[in-house]
């Protein structure tokens, strides 16, 4: 194997391990929802609400007036995002059932 393709390999690897890393931390942030108060309403939740949710997390840290969001608050709401996402794929059989999904 040649330097470059060490390289190579070494990047997928590392990009590998930075993809089970954020698996996990949506993970964890996915339990720490379930644990909150109130979250045993989730399943009244509708689509529009799972979607209002998302967007609250990915709204909050873009650039407005002229501020650069900071990297790491971009990030961990990206994180939350994911798992409310997460929350509301759990819950796509009770939305069917309400007939709130096709």
């Amino acid at each position: 194997m040649n330097l470059d393709d060490l390289k190579a390999r070494l990047l997928v690897e590392h990009k590998r391990v930075d993809m089970d890393l954020l698996l996990a931390s949506v993970r964890t942030e996915r339990q720490r929802q379930a644990d909150l108060p109130g979250s045993e309403w989730d399943a009244k939740n509708t689509p529009g609400d799972w979607v209002a949710i998302v967007n609250h997390y990915v709204s909050s840290e873009v650039r407005r007036n002229g501020m650069v969001p900071i990297a790491e608050e971009f990030k961990d709401n990206l994180i939350k995002a994911a798992a409310v996402i997460l929350a509301a794929l759990e819950n796509l059989e009770v939305m069917k059932d309400r007939n709130e999904l096709q």
